[in-house]
């Protein structure tokens, strides 16, 4: 299967708040609102999660014609458009729109349009990883702006011809993992725009049932697992330790790591080795595993998170275990929108004087795709 994937706020999941932990309440999340298809955007956006045959039968609805198996073509106003699909897990996982242009006049108003209607669809507000970035010419170094009015607003600025302008693009994924690039190459006489989900038919909850316990509020470790494409929770796992240190304000954390030149990992652990927290592998151009903790539970949702604490109170941890310092507050604000919303958590939370540590876990890298990534979130009770 040929794609390009340019690998660049957890929906909450929402329950009664129910005291008897032993009691199993399901666990429901809000599904995707869909747009009209009314675009080229909404169109592509349309195909991800349809059979082959629905996809066919839309795309000839909306005036494409089929060049062979999964390609399609059309030519509005002088400009020809081809849409590739591919099907992943039977369905339609990945969709490519291609426009082809001569100069940068020509592909200019395409890419705007494109992005007005990224913009203005329903999923936008569900984006949770956005990056717009352009370079102008072979003197100028790339240049990354906030938002996508401003990316709009740099290219109109540009004074036609532009002969050398080299590149704009935008890249980002929702809370459905669903993920999203665009590009506008004059020198490669394209505009190109890309969705894929390689999840795509698969449930967006890990659980079903939440399953916590009383018991599993009485350790001294909580594991949390955060996705980190999504930010939805992906479970907890607890554990006792031994030479349990009390004082101090950061978890003691030890940590082996070998870097995956081929093949690597990661363990942590509480102060010595006889207490290990973490093993995975990392593996380049290829996947890791975890084999520590093996299996995570559910736990159990709410409603109302707590206020996020600052930086002294979380932060990330690197690959020596060691806690690092961050300016920007982004990433950790949508870990904490969904941690803070799991009732172990704030148990442990809120018996805890010691800075909550996040640690990035990355199977796959060189390559690394970030379907295989999520974040390890460690909580130590201290009263």
């Amino acid at each position: 299967m040929k794609r390009t994937l340019f690998i660049a706020f957890a929906a909450l999941t929402l329950v009664a708040c129910n005291q008897n932990f032993g009691i199993s309440a399901p666990i429901v999340s809000s599904p995707e609102e869909k747009d009209s298809i009314t675009n080229d955007f909404t169109l592509i956006k349309a195909c991800i999660g349809m059979s082959q045959t629905e996809a066919e039968t839309l795309l000839e609805e909306n005036g494409y014609t089929v060049v062979k198996n999964n390609k399609y073509s059309k030519t509005v106003d002088g400009t020809t458009k081809e849409l590739t699909f591919d099907i992943l897990n039977n369905l339609v996982g990945n969709v490519s729109l291609v426009a082809h242009i001569d100069q940068f006049e020509t592909g200019r108003p395409i890419f705007v349009e494109w992005m007005n209607e990224i913009r203005k669809s329903k999923i936008f507000p569900k984006l949770v990883r956005t990056h717009y970035e352009l370079k102008i010419n072979y003197e100028t170094g790339k240049k990354s702006v906030n938002t996508a009015e401003d990316l709009i607003a740099a290219l109109n600025a540009i004074t036609p011809p532009a002969n050398d302008f080299r590149y704009a693009s935008f890249d980002g994924n929702d809370i459905y993992a669903n993920t999203y690039s665009m590009s506008l190459f004059p020198e490669l006489g394209s505009v190109y725009l890309q969705v894929y989900n390689l999840r795509v038919g698969q449930p967006l909850n890990e659980f079903t049932q939440n399953d916590l316990q009383d018991n599993d509020l009485h350790k001294h470790i909580l594991i949390s697992k955060i996705d980190y494409l999504t930010f939805r929770n992906r479970g907890f796992y607890a554990l006792n330790v031994s030479n349990k240190l009390e004082e101090g304000i950061e978890i003691p954390f030890v940590a082996d790591y070998r870097i995956p030149g081929d093949f690597g990992y990661i363990k942590l652990y509480y102060r010595n080795t006889d207490n290990l927290l973490l093993d995975g592998t990392i593996i380049w151009s290829g996947c890791g595993k975890l084999s520590f903790p093996e299996h995570f539970r559910a736990g159990y949702p709410l409603e109302k998170g707590l206020p996020f604490p600052g930086l002294d109170r979380i932060g990330f941890i690197n690959n020596n275990g060691e806690y690092t310092s961050t300016t920007d507050e982004t990433e950790l604000r949508n870990i904490w929108q969904t941690l803070s919303k799991q009732k172990e958590f704030q148990h442990y939370f809120d018996n805890s004087t010691k800075k909550v540590a996040v640690y990035l876990y990355t199977p796959s890298v060189g390559m690394g795709n970030p379907y295989d990534f999520y974040y390890l979130v460690f909580t130590e009770q201290t009263e």
